[in-house]
C-alpha cells in the first residue's frame, strides 16, 4: 500500500501527464488550420517567384497576399528579403527602420526551408508556443498554484488570439512564449534550490530574453527587471550581483549586434530609427494618444538638420520629451488615453490600435452582426461602450485580484506574481510613453492571464482550498530575501 506522500506524488505526476495534453492538442489544430487556408500554399510558396537558386534572390515585388500577417508583417518579410538578397549587411531600409532582429532569425528558415518559409515559420511558432505553454503548466502543477493549473493551461492553449496569432508573421506570440519559458525557468530553478549564479535555468531565462529582445529591443528593460527579482529573491547580495550581470550581459548580445549591423551596413550605430517617429504617432497638439489618420509629431528643427537617420531619431526624441515637460496638461491626457487604448478590446467601439488583421479578429463571430444596420448599432453604440468598459474594468480588476492573492501567499509564490505584475506594468508603460495600441499588450499577454485566470478562479474556489502545501514566511535582510529560496512553500 503506498504512503500518503507516494499516493500523493503519484496522483501529481497523473495530473502534469494529463495536462501536457491540452497543448498538443493545441498544437494539432492549429496544424490542421494551418493546412486549410484557402487562397494559399503555406508549403510552396511562391515557387520560382520565391527562391531563385541556392543564393535565395527574392523579387522585391512579391510579397505572398494571403498570409497571415501581423500588423508589421509585410515589412519583417521586405527586410528578409534584404537578408536573403545582399547578407547580413544588407542595407534595406526596412532592416534599419525596424529592429532587424525578427528578420534575421527568419533567414535561417528561409535558407532552410526555401518555398515552404511560410509554413515552417507559423508550424515551428506554434510549437514554440505548445512547448513554452507546456514547460509553463508543469511547473505551475509543482507550486501552491496546482489548483489552477488547467484553468491557466485552457486560458493560455485556447485564448483565440494567443492560439490563433502563432500562425501570423510578427514578433508578438514568440515574446509570449519566451516569456512562459522565462518564468518556467525561474520557477524550476527555486525549485531545485539551485545556488549557483551560472545554471541551466539562468541560460535558459537570459537566452530567452536575449531572443525576445532581438524581435522587440524594448524587452531588454523587462528581461533586466525579470532577473533582478530572481536574483534578489534566490541569493545573497555577491552572488545575485554576480547572476544578474551574467544575464544582462547574454540579453545585451541581441541590440549588440543589431547597433554592430546597422553600423557597418549603414555608417550609423543604432538598434533601430523608428523610435522618434513612433513616439511622436502618439505625442503633440494634434495628438490623440493613438493612432488617427496622421503623423502628429512636435516641431523638431534638429531632426532636420541631422547628418543621418540614426541622430534624426535621437533627435526627434529628445524634442518629444521636451514638449512632454513643457506641456504638462496635454501630455497627461495624452497617457490616459494611451494607457486605456492599451487595455482596450479587439472589437468594438472602445478598439484602439493595430490588431485589424489579427487572426482572432478577422475571424471574430461579432463580425456577422456588422453587416446590418440593426447590428452595428448594437455593437458600436452605447451597448457595444457598455460591453467594452465592462471588459476592460473586469480584465484590470482580475489581473490586480490575482496579484494580491498570489502576493499574500508569500514564498515563491510571491515572487511569480512580482516578475509576472512587472511584466505586464512594464510594457504597459512602454506603450504609454510611445503609442497606446492594444497589439502592444499582446507580449505581456500570457503573466497577465495568468494573474487573471487566478484571480477568476478564485472566485469559485473556498479561500481555504485555494492553495496547497506548508505556509511560507517571507523575509528581507538586505537586499537577499531568504525564504523564497527554500522549498518548503511546495506541496508536500
Amino acid at each position: 500500500m503506498l504512503s500518503k506522500s507516494e499516493a500523493t506524488e503519484k496522483s501529481q505526476r497523473k495530473l502534469r501527464k494529463r495536462l501536457l495534453l491540452i497543448p498538443v492538442f493545441a498544437l494539432l489544430l492549429k496544424l490542421s488550420i494551418i493546412s486549410r487556408i484557402q487562397g494559399f500554399d503555406w508549403f510552396s510558396a511562391g515557387g520560382g517567384d520565391l527562391v531563385k537558386g541556392l543564393g535565395l534572390l527574392l523579387d522585391n515585388n512579391y510579397i505572398p497576399a494571403n498570409a497571415w500577417y501581423g500588423a508589421d508583417g509585410e515589412n519583417y518579410v521586405r527586410g528578409l528579403q534584404g537578408l536573403a538578397r545582399d547578407g547580413f549587411f544588407s542595407t534595406d531600409g526596412k532592416l534599419s527602420y525596424w529592429p532587424a532582429g525578427y528578420p534575421l532569425l527568419m533567414w535561417p528558415l528561409l535558407i532552410a526551408f526555401k518555398g515552404a518559409f511560410f509554413g515552417a515559420l507559423a508550424s515551428i511558432q506554434s510549437l514554440l508556443y505548445a512547448f513554452a505553454c507546456a514547460f509553463f503548466v508543469d511547473e505551475l502543477t509543482r507550486t501552491r498554484l496546482k489548483k489552477f493549473a488547467v484553468t491557466t493551461a485552457l486560458l493560455l492553449t485556447l485564448n483565440p488570439t494567443l492560439a490563433l496569432n502563432t500562425i501570423a508573421v510578427g514578433y508578438e506570440l514568440p515574446a509570449v512564449a519566451l516569456s512562459l519559458i522565462a518564468l518556467a525557468a525561474m520557477m524550476r530553478s527555486f525549485r531545485l534550490s539551485k545556488s549557483s549564479s551560472l545554471t541551466v535555468e539562468n541560460l535558459v531565462a537570459s537566452g530567452s530574453f536575449l531572443l525576445a529582445t532581438c524581435m522587440q529591443p524594448r524587452l531588454i528593460i523587462i528581461g533586466i527587471v525579470f532577473m533582478g527579482i530572481w536574483a534578489v529573491a534566490q541569493y545573497p547580495i555577491r552572488v545575485a550581483t554576480i547572476f544578474l550581470s551574467l544575464s544582462t550581459l547574454i540579453m545585451f548580445i541581441a541590440p549588440a549586434t543589431m547597433i554592430y549591423r546597422n553600423s557597418s551596413a549603414n555608417g550609423y550605430a543604432a538598434i533601430s530609427t523608428n523610435l522618434g517617429v513612433t513616439m511622436g504617432i502618439g505625442a503633440g497638439p494634434e495628438a490623440t494618444g493613438g493612432y488617427n489618420g496622421k503623423y502628429n509629431g512636435v516641431d523638431c528643427p534638429e531632426a532636420k538638420l541631422a547628418k543621418n537617420p540614426a541622430a534624426a531619431d535621437s533627435a526627434n526624441v529628445r524634442c518629444i520629451i521636451k514638449w512632454y515637460a513643457t506641456n504638462p496638461g496635454p501630455a497627461l491626457k495624452l497617457f490616459w488615453n494611451k494607457a486605456r487604448f492599451f487595455w482596450s478590446p479587439w472589437f468594438g467601439p472602445e478598439a484602439s490600435g493595430t490588431m485589424a488583421r489579427n487572426p482572432w479578429r478577422i475571424n471574430h463571430p461579432l463580425n456577422d452582426m456588422l453587416k446590418t444596420q440593426d447590428g452595428t448599432n448594437l455593437v458600436v453604440g452605447g451597448f457595444g461602450k457598455f460591453l467594452s468598459w465592462l471588459w476592460v474594468i473586469s480584465n484590470l480588476a482580475l489581473l490586480f485580484f490575482g496579484f494580491m492573492l498570489l502576493w499574500r501567499v508569500g514564498g515563491l509564490e510571491r515572487v511569480i506574481a512580482l516578475v509576472s505584475i512587472a511584466f505586464v506594468t512594464l510594457n504597459w508603460i512602454s506603450s504609454i510613453l510611445t503609442i497606446g495600441d492594444h497589439r502592444f499588450r499582446i507580449p505581456s499577454m500570457g503573466l497577465s492571464l495568468l494573474l487573471q485566470g487566478i484571480g477568476f478562479a478564485s472566485l469559485f474556489i473556498k479561500k481555504r482550498n485555494r492553495f496547497t502545501g506548508s505556509s511560507a514566511k517571507v523575509e528581507w535582510q538586505g537586499v537577499r530575501w531568504k525564504a523564497s529560496a527554500r522549498t518548503d512553500n511546495l506541496p508536500s
